[in-house]
């Protein structure tokens, strides 16, 4: 649209004189931006036209708003509206209910007590009987910063059904599960989360998985996983994804997709090379990343035997203090991970890192190797230790990923960007946990680092990955590229300051760069800081549209 000259236009909103960085690829272009309400109005050249709101873009680029395809902020939106961590890195969107966990299908039974304990601090009591729907009115009454995609989530209906037992579902329960798989798609869900490395969607065998996702692949959905093993069976875990999706006729993406453990990096070219294999015999499978070099989780994850985990936090703690059960696990450690018997400087244990322990804060930041040298333990005695003293709620940072495989991973045409995250915020009670930094710096990482520095990418690139690709698979048509007509969700950064400040040691710092947020063309974020307007909305799936939420055009 070239307009010069005409001032009979007229907008809510003009963001001027920027580059705009489209979301599909394409090549940057000057132009200037035009809203009305909550859509983009004009792009072009709109120097004759007026506005209510005049913001000067140059030396700015204008891009659609990031859509974070991989978060866990469905834990922190009735105790965090703000999404603070989120909306300073320029995302508008996010997709929660990630690894088989949806915050939106607990209930106050016991079998969730690990889940509730994230919401205690904050007064969150769950009123809302496992109903996605209820759960996503309440986040709309008190308000949300940014937009949220809901999925349904196999661990957490799993526990519905079955609690925390190891064993095959019966029949009945397989149909339970289905059925809340289909309530799940009636309150407008647009995907199919698991978590196969985490307890209980670790006791889920491959056929129950594949049976479930033929109902979600039914309705449309996507199948989102959290590989089985992301370390030494990472290959068969990627086989057994591919696997789900052939057979259920579902699309899937592989979650933060990486190689863990020193023996195993350089494993993603074979991952990345199945995953074209499978494009090339027509699964629509994509994938997701953080560009960090380390993860965090639950320590007992990966650390305990599948079978210690059976029953939740009060059977595992009761396992833990049995000598005879303990003593046998820690055989099986040992047995599965012999180089995790050393207390040498560089060895397993001086990775991973305590990251949040409620009832020792003191511990968070330090080693494991540290903690064990400080109390005269066994390293693995003394995971076992906090894993008690913790009662399971404890989470470590591990340092075993490669530098390399996660440039080699970004590069991929078919990754996009997903941080990982709960949304927090640099405050009060939220600020005393050490979050990993990606939480605030994931998005302003690979504007700053991968592309500005490290020109692993270019610019175009890694918009798309941010903002056109998450919307391909989620089947956004009016998010994630700019033109005139869409959603006014917008992210305007200066290339060439844009940077995370987040580290592991000092986590809760907000980024540099990213200058204005616009979410329904409400200004959200305003040089750097929020502006307290929650303009996000829940966002359903459209064949389940009703009263009371947004439908996606």
């Amino acid at each position: 649209m070239d307009s010069a000259g005409d001032s009979t236009l007229c907008f809510d909103l003009i963001l001027r004189g920027g580059t705009v960085v489209d979301g599909t690829g394409g090549e940057p272009f000057p132009a200037d931006v035009g809203i009305r309400g909550e859509r983009i109005a004009a792009i072009g050249n709109l120097h004759g036209a007026s506005a209510s709101c005049v913001i000067e873009a140059a030396g700015l680029c204008v891009a659609p708003g990031f859509i974070d395809i991989h978060t866990h902020s469905d834990i922190s939106l009735l105790y965090n509206p703000q999404q603070t961590s989120a909306l300073a890195q320029g995302i508008t969107t996010q997709v929660v209910g990630n690894c088989g966990i949806a915050m939106g299908m607990i209930t106050d039974e016991p079998v969730f007590a690990y889940e509730r304990r994230w919401l205690a601090p904050y007064g969150i009591r769950v009123t809302w009987e496992g109903r996605l729907r209820r759960f996503y009115e309440l986040v709309q009454e008190r308000g949300t910063a940014t937009n949220i995609v809901p999925q349904v989530a196999h661990g957490t209906l799993r526990k519905r059904v079955m609690g925390m037992e190891r064993r095959p579902p019966a029949p009945a329960e397989l149909g339970r599960m289905r059925e809340l798989i289909e309530q799940a798609v009636e309150d407008g869900v647009w995907g199919f989360s698991t978590g196969l490395e985490y307890a209980p969607g670790s006791y889920a065998q491959t056929e129950e998985i594949i049976q479930l996702a033929k109902v979600a692949a039914r309705y449309g959905l996507f199948y989102s996983t959290h590989l089985r093993d992301e370390a030494d069976r990472l290959v068969e875990a990627v086989q057994e994804a591919l696997r789900i999706g052939e057979e259920a006729g579902i699309p899937v993406q592989l979650s933060h997709h990486k190689a863990d453990g020193e023996r195993n990096w350089g494993l993603v070219h074979r991952t990345l090379q199945m995953v074209e294999e499978a494009r090339a015999r027509g699964l629509d499978v994509m994938l997701d990343q953080y560009p960090y070099d380390a993860y965090l989780t639950s320590l007992l994850t990966g650390i305990l035997p599948d079978w210690a985990t059976e029953g939740g936090p009060d059977a595992v703690v009761e396992r833990l203090q049995s000598p005879a059960t303990r003593q046998q696990i820690i055989a099986e450690i040992l047995a599965l991970h012999p180089d995790w018997d050393s207390m040498a400087e560089g060895s397993h244990w001086a990775r991973v890192v305590i990251a949040v322990a409620r009832n020792n804060r003191d511990l968070q930041g330090k080693s494991i190797l540290q903690i064990a040298r400080e109390r005269g333990r066994h390293p693995v005695e003394c995971v076992l230790d906090i894993l008690v003293e913790e009662h399971t709620f404890v989470s470590a940072a591990r340092f075993t990923l490669s530098e390399e495989d996660v440039r080699t991973v970004l590069r991929h045409p078919l990754t996009m960007i997903g941080s990982d995250a709960i949304a927090t915020a640099p405050l009060g009670k939220m600020s005393v946990d050490r979050v990993h930094p990606r939480n605030y710096g994931t998005f302003p990482r690979v504007l700053g680092r991968y592309v500005r520095d490290l020109h692993v990418l270019s610019l175009p690139e890694a918009v798309h990955k941010m903002t056109g690709l998450p919307a391909q698979r989620l089947g956004l048509r009016d998010r994630g590229i700019l033109r005139e007509g869409a959603i006014a969700d917008i992210t305007v950064f200066n290339p060439l300051t844009v940077r995370d400040l987040s580290t592991f040691a000092e986590p809760h710092q907000l980024p540099m760069g990213i200058e204005y947020v616009l979410v329904g063309g409400k200004l959200a974020l305003q040089h750097g800081v929020p502006t307290g307007v929650l303009a996000g909305q829940v966002l359903l799936k459209p064949a389940s549209h009703s009263a009371g939420f947004e439908e996606s055009q």
